[in-house]
């Protein structure tokens, strides 16, 4: 366990405070004494640490579980927050045998790599986003794409990350993400939209090759349609024949879905990638925590 000092940091009860627990899973293979036969797939965002736990060998998921952070009004907040609940989860804390940890930050650009510079990487991220101060920035090849990734980590969030876990890399989700998506049988046209409490993502896929790709931060079902209809427009996709399909967090019952029915109608979910090996005794929808996932495919 990794111990920080309490001069600056929030207090016990003032972290817990911003924690709310979400999914926990557990299948009843899981033994915690063989943790260096299995792999831990972290996924964080602004809202949201997900994790999972994997054999490495049989790519049995073993345990899952989310937390879902709220009433945090700065990163310095946000950071306390990570440090606690880090600190207070003992499945965090075991001898792994691999760990891969990938956050989404709207603080991107994609770039054709080329022309990326990587001596540039500053002055690239710095010109399409502006405000990038306390971040460090980072790169990294997006597979079966010519684009690179380019984008910026909290400073201090990258600090927390690596005094839990040291030996790990962080990259962004949506590398993985975008990779799965370009599957060799994703013939045709697909919007793929990823869902979470506050943040969409994105993608329109034809012919197994990427044509766009965006992050947008959303409140209401009304401003995440906004963005939807906005990417239908601008591509001058048919919204009668388009193929919408949805990954995350939402279900046919919720008002993100309603919305987007009124306008496309060809609405699918995805399906967990086929890598994973999930028992019966571990019910959940195959498109909820599709990121997660899409770290170990």
């Amino acid at each position: 366990m990794v111990i920080f000092g309490n001069d600056t940091s929030m207090s016990l009860l003032e972290t817990k405070k911003h924690i709310q627990s979400g999914i926990t899973l557990n299948d009843k293979s899981f033994k915690t004494k063989l943790a260096t036969n299995f792999r831990l797939s972290v996924y964080l965002n602004n809202d949201q640490l997900a994790y999972c736990v994997t054999d490495i060998l049989s790519r049995k998921l073993l345990c899952l579980k989310s937390y879902n952070f709220f009433n945090i009004i700065n990163k310095a907040e946000y950071n306390d927050t990570l440090k606690q609940m880090i600190a207070d989860d003992e499945i965090l804390h075991l001898p792994y045998g691999k760990v891969n940890i990938h956050l989404l930050t709207d603080c991107f650009t994609l770039i054709p790599e080329p022309l990326f510079e990587e001596t540039k990487s500053h002055e690239i991220l710095d010109f399409n986003q502006q405000k990038i101060n306390s971040v460090n920035v980072k790169h990294e090849p997006i597979i079966k794409t010519e684009a690179i990734i380019v984008y910026g980590i909290n400073a201090e969030t990258e600090l927390v990350l690596n005094s839990f876990y040291p030996k790990s890399k962080l990259f962004h989700s949506a590398s993985s993400l975008i990779e799965t998506w370009l599957t060799p049988n994703s013939e045709g046209e697909i919007l793929h939209c990823y869902v979470q409490a506050s943040t969409i993502q994105i993608a329109y896929i034809k012919h197994a090759q990427l044509k766009f790709f965006n992050i947008y931060q959303y409140k209401t079902p009304e401003d995440f349609i906004y963005y939807l209809m906005n990417v239908v427009n601008h591509l001058s996709l048919d919204q009668n024949k388009i193929n919408l399909q949805f990954s995350g967090e939402v279900v046919t019952e919720s008002g993100i879905y309603k919305l987007a029915y009124k306008y496309i109608r060809n609405i699918l979910f995805s399906q967990r990638p086929k890598w994973v090996q999930v028992s019966d005794e571990m019910v959940f929808p195959g498109h909820f925590y599709y990121n997660l996932f899409c770290i170990e495919s």
